[in-house]
């Protein structure tokens, strides 16, 4: 009979935490509902126990309504009670409970608030995500594997290599001693491990360091938060939650772009947490000097700390990656067949994933180790259709980026070196990414004719071969320009 209550009890906790992340969303229940809350319902009453006051208090003041709205519409029954309590004796509310079958772990809050339900509904479809997922202080939760539900050691699963030799050398200076080199920046195209690097980041800091509060968030996230608080008098409360942590992460920084008031925020933010000497990490898609809409002040403080540019996955990083996901899928394919598809697959890896999926759904009809005839045979039409088609514009771009020129520049007559050499740069890559002529290419580049087109290529060629450093804002090798404008057309 008690088993049939404590059942009773927890499929109404999770139908209610269903319920209110359907009405509020996912991003905002993780946000003010972490793994480290415990709920219970016995007798008419829905009992959260927290970590913290401050988290007590917060979880009631954001979602106070939320929560008996979504109790209501379970129950039906306005006569039902929330009572929000703090642990005693700094007991972990995250272990579960051996008397109470009925407690369900979610989220972080010494005195107790009971609040009677009030006749309001909500409504939607959005599942909860449950506490075997492990969820950070502030919002995105830690992977976990499908097959088993267990936390996936994320720190394990990036794959170093030339493309991000910079990036995983600052990620393991920040894990040695959190605080010294901050804030980090990470930026790099789409698919190149970016935000799995500030999973693996946050993961460790928590996990190894035990860092106490650690916010793993996007950038998305972050506004909305900041909105709501605008809207409800939070702002005091928001602060306390964003600017009294132990590390900040941001993923997707850019989206920060032309929103002033969250700038202006997120700017003040990072002013007190890198005065506190805390670990500050973004991650953005493009480089510093190619985002607008930031503003200097904010670019400023990025900039005071480590920029680590990531770059499209290389061929080695592709072969590596390649190799683990097919080992963790149980997928057997040959080495030299690993090696081939590495050529052939751009750097994204995102695809790579697909690609591994694939594989395992051909395996999975036909065991047994895959040659080269049947991989091509599944992968053609998937790698193909993700070949990138580069156009002249896209070189021009990417070239008039890297160097600070203006989009016209390469196009213009001048003959100046700083714009002649990324003009060569840029003419070389045409010719070697897109299908135009000499001179077509001529003709883009300000109605040259073919001669100068060949010439610039022979010029690059020499180079490369000579290991030559460009002039322009920035000294840097040849074959470091022609791998970053590669790495921002995903080719290469």
């Amino acid at each position: 009979m008690a088993h049939e209550v404590n059942q009773i009890a927890k499929e109404m906790i999770s139908r209610v935490q269903s319920t209110l992340a359907s009405s509020v969303g996912s991003a905002r229940y993780d946000l003010w509902l972490a793994r480290q809350t415990q709920w219970s319902f016995d007798q008419g009453t829905l009992t959260l126990r927290f970590t913290s006051e401050f988290a007590q208090q917060l979880c009631q003041k954001m979602l106070g309504k939320e929560i008996a709205a979504a109790l209501l519409e379970v129950t039906g029954d306005n006569r039902c009670q929330i009572q929000y309590q703090v642990c005693a004796d700094d007991q972990r509310c995250g272990q579960q409970s051996t008397d109470h079958e009925s407690v369900s772990t979610v989220d972080e809050s010494k005195t107790d608030a009971t609040i009677p339900l009030r006749n309001t509904t909500q409504s939607g479809k959005i599942a909860a995500r449950t506490s075997e997922t492990g969820t950070s202080v502030a919002g995105q939760s830690e992977p976990a594997s499908q097959e088993t539900g267990q936390t996936i050691d994320v720190w394990s699963q990036i794959v170093p290599g030339q493309s991000n030799q910079m990036a995983c050398a600052a990620l393991n200076l920040i894990a040695a001693e959190p605080g010294k080199m901050t804030p980090l920046v990470i930026h790099g195209p789409t698919g190149t491990g970016k935000s799995m690097m500030l999973a693996a980041l946050a993961q460790r800091l928590r996990n190894i360091n035990r860092l106490r509060r650690v916010v793993w968030m996007t950038s998305e996230q972050f506004t909305n938060d900041f909105t709501e608080a605008l809207r409800g008098g939070g702002l005091p409360m928001f602060r306390r939650k964003y600017r009294d942590v132990d590390a900040l992460l941001l993923d997707d920084f850019q989206f920060f772009a032309g929103k002033r008031s969250t700038m202006a925020e997120v700017r003040h933010t990072i002013d007190n947490l890198l005065r506190a000497g805390k670990q500050v990490v973004v991650s953005v898609d493009r480089s510093l000097g190619e985002l607008d809409g930031l503003g200097d002040e904010l670019q400023g403080r990025l900039r005071s700390g480590l920029v680590a540019p990531v770059l499209s996955l290389d061929r080695g990083v592709r072969a590596n990656l390649l190799t683990q996901l097919t080992q963790n899928a149980g997928v057997s394919v040959q080495a030299h067949v690993i090696e081939q598809l590495a050529d052939r697959i751009p750097g994204d890896g995102r695809l790579i994933r697909g690609v591994v999926h694939r594989l395992l759904a051909v395996s999975s009809v036909n065991p047994g180790p895959l040659d080269w005839e049947r991989c091509w045979n599944a992968l053609y039409d998937l790698i193909q259709s993700a070949q990138p088609v580069v156009r002249m514009s896209d070189i021009e771009r990417a070239v008039c980026g890297l160097f600070g020129l203006n989009q016209d520049c390469l196009q213009s007559k001048s003959k100046m070196r700083s714009i002649s050499q990324p003009r060569m740069l840029a003419m070389f890559l045409a010719r070697k990414y897109t299908p135009a002529a000499y001179n077509e290419i001529g003709h883009y580049f300000g109605r040259r004719r073919h001669s100068t087109v060949i010439s610039a290529e022979k010029t690059v060629e020499s180079w490369l071969q000579e290991n030559a450093k460009v002039d322009g804002i920035r000294q840097m090798t040849v074959r470091d320009v022609i791998r970053h404008v590669e790495s921002q057309l995903q080719v290469g």
